[in-house]
């Protein structure tokens, strides 16, 4: 009984199997992961293991299977490559992704000119210029929304919204991000707003503001009020 006991090893979540252990790590998180490498080499070796990471390039940048064919690279390399581009934005880029392609999804079969006149996305550094220029933070949610597509041309019909009356017609365009920082507002009534869209017909445009001031709470979004045209 004695030897028996002796020889008795105690378990350990390093002396499991190899696929028990791959179905532990696939309830991880990346951030849990990517941990996972500097616990030991096997952990290591495991928590490398491709698949483990479809599930993630999935769920936060939408990567589908003809993506990664394309781009020839496997899945972990695809999730690191695009947390070194847009990682700060982990926490909105799929929502907001996934309602860009919904609305281009839906367009192109009814107003195929308005998704040709999108724009690529713009880059991190000329969000951070934009950000020196005007003296105040962008919200990470816009700052996602410019890195998949910065604004439109302006075109009709604009893509924020487009009415047509008898005597009346309205067409918003969705700005891009430099044209937005040009039209960034300092006086009395739009203090710290920055326009979003802009129609050619009335001249009226949305704005963000990008600080609490004036009674606006920040990142509150608006249509200037007529009192304050006439400031």
């Amino acid at each position: 009984m004695a030897a028996m006991e002796a020889e008795t090893v105690p378990m350990t979540l390093e002396s499991l199997p190899t696929d028990p252990l791959l179905l532990i790590l696939s309830f991880l998180d990346y951030r849990d992961l990517i941990n996972c490498c500097y616990v030991s080499r096997r952990l290591s070796q495991l928590s490398s293991h491709d698949p483990l990471w479809r599930r993630h390039c999935k769920k936060y940048w939408l990567i589908s299977e003809e993506e990664k064919t394309r781009k020839n690279q496997c899945w972990k390399s695809l999730f690191i490559d695009t947390y070194s581009d847009v990682g700060r934005y982990i926490d909105h880029y799929a929502a907001i992704k996934k309602a860009w392609d919904d609305l281009k999804k839906y367009l192109e079969p009814r107003c195929p000119r308005m998704v040709l006149s999108l724009k690529e996305g713009a880059r991190e550094e000329d969000l951070d210029a934009v950000e020196a220029q005007i003296g105040c933070k962008l919200p990470d949610d816009y700052r996602c929304s410019y890195r998949i597509h910065n604004g439109q041309k302006l075109v009709v019909p604009g893509l924020l919204g487009s009415m047509a009356l008898s005597n009346h017609y309205r067409s918003e365009d969705l700005l891009d991000v430099d044209t937005a920082a040009g039209g960034f507002q300092q006086r009395q009534g739009l203090k710290y707003c920055l326009p979003l869209t802009f129609c050619i017909h009335t001249g009226l445009s949305q704005y963000i503001a990008v600080e609490a001031a004036e009674g606006r709470n920040k990142n509150e979004v608006f249509y200037q009020c007529p009192v304050s045209r006439k400031c």
